[in-house]
C-alpha cells in the first residue's frame, strides 16, 4: 500500500538549508560551499525549500542528481547549472559521488560591483528556474568551476566580509553561466532605465500581489502611468502588466497546492479568494487543469 505523503502547513524557508530564515550569510551578498558539505550531512536529500530573498545557482561538475524545481522534477548530468530564483520551490536528491558548488546571493547586493550590462544578463538568468545543460560547452564549464573554486577559496579568507574580490567572482561566474543559455548573449541584452523599472515593478508585485492590487494602483506607486506600465511590461516581459501579477498569483497558487496542507477553499481564502469556485476557474485558466487534478499530479497520484 503507497503511503501518504506528509504535507506541512507551510513551505520551510531557509537562508540556508537546515538554518533559521532569519540568519544572515556570512556576507550580505553572497554565500557559497561545495555540494557535498551540505548533503552529506542530509544524507545527499534536500528536502523541498525555498530562500526569502535570496537566488540560487548550483552548478554540477561531476556525478549526477535530480532536482525538484516548483513541482516539476529533472534529473541532472554533470557539467550542468541549475538556476533558482528568490523564493522558487526546490529540493535535491545528489548521488553520493557528485560534486560542484552551491552559490547563494542577494542579487541587490551582489549588484554593487557590477557593470549594468553584466546586471542585465545575470537578472535575466534568474527570470525562472531552470537547468543549463553545459555538457555543450566544455570550455565554458571548465571556467566556471575554475571561477567557482576561487571563490571558495576567496570566501574562506578572514577578510572576506570587506574584500571585493568573492564579488566580483560571483559575478563573473554567474556571467558565464548566463552566456551558455540559448538565446541573446549577454552583450546584447538591452542597458536602459526600462530594466530597473521593470525590477522595481517585480519586487512590488511580491510585495502586494495577495492584496490583488488594480494595475492602476501599481503603476502610482512606481509613478508611471497605467499604459506606460502596460508597455514597459509588453518590451520587456512579453506579457501586460495584468498578467505578470497573475502570473505571480497562480504561482502561489501552484507552490501552496503542492506543499501545503490546507483544502482548496482554505488555500485559495488565503489567496485573496473568497469564492473557492471563482479560485478553481482562475487556477484552470492558468494551469489547465483543476486545483484537485494538479494536487494529485504533484503528489505523485
Amino acid at each position: 500500500m503507497k503511503r501518504a505523503r506528509s504535507i506541512p502547513r507551510s513551505i520551510p524557508s531557509f537562508s540556508l538549508y537546515g538554518e533559521r530564515a532569519d540568519v544572515r550569510l556570512k556576507t550580505d551578498a553572497l554565500h557559497i560551499e561545495d555540494i557535498p558539505s551540505r548533503s552529506r550531512k542530509y544524507l545527499w536529500k534536500i528536502g523541498a525549500h525555498r530562500h526569502a530573498g535570496k537566488c540560487q545557482c548550483v552548478v554540477v561538475t561531476r556525478g549526477a542528481a535530480s532536482a525538484e524545481l516548483e513541482g516539476a522534477r529533472i534529473a541532472i548530468d554533470a557539467p550542468a547549472a541549475i538556476v533558482i530564483p528568490a523564493d522558487a520551490v526546490h529540493g535535491f536528491r545528489f548521488h553520493a559521488d557528485t560534486e560542484g558548488y552551491v552559490l547563494t546571493a542577494d542579487l541587490a547586493r551582489l549588484f554593487g560591483s557590477a557593470a549594468a550590462p553584466q546586471r542585465a544578463s545575470v537578472e535575466a538568468l534568474f527570470a525562472a528556474p531552470g537547468l543549463i545543460p553545459l555538457a555543450a560547452h566544455p570550455d565554458l564549464a571548465r571556467r566556471i568551476e575554475l571561477l567557482l573554486g576561487r571563490l571558495l577559496e576567496e570566501f574562506r579568507q578572514p577578510d572576506s566580509l570587506v574584500a571585493p574580490v568573492g564579488t566580483w567572482l560571483a559575478c563573473s561566474a554567474l556571467w558565464l553561466v548566463a552566456n551558455a543559455q540559448p538565446g541573446p548573449t549577454p552583450a546584447a541584452v538591452p542597458n536602459d532605465a526600462d530594466l530597473e523599472r521593470l525590477r522595481r515593478f517585480r519586487l512590488l508585485i511580491e510585495a502586494q500581489y495577495l492584496r490583488h492590487w488594480p494595475v492602476a494602483r501599481y503603476a502610482r506607486q512606481l509613478g508611471l502611468s497605467e499604459t506606460s506600465l502596460n508597455r514597459l511590461c509588453r518590451r520587456r516581459a512579453g506579457a501586460t502588466a495584468f498578467e505578470l501579477i497573475q502570473q505571480r498569483l497562480a504561482l502561489e497558487a501552484r507552490r501552496r497546492l503542492a506543499y501545503v496542507a490546507g483544502s482548496v477553499a482554505n488555500i485559495g481564502e488565503e489567496l485573496g479568494f473568497s469564492d473557492p469556485a471563482y479560485f478553481c476557474r482562475f487556477f484552470r485558466r492558468h494551469n489547465g487543469v483543476s486545483p484537485s487534478a494538479f494536487r494529485r499530479r504533484a503528489a505523485g497520484g
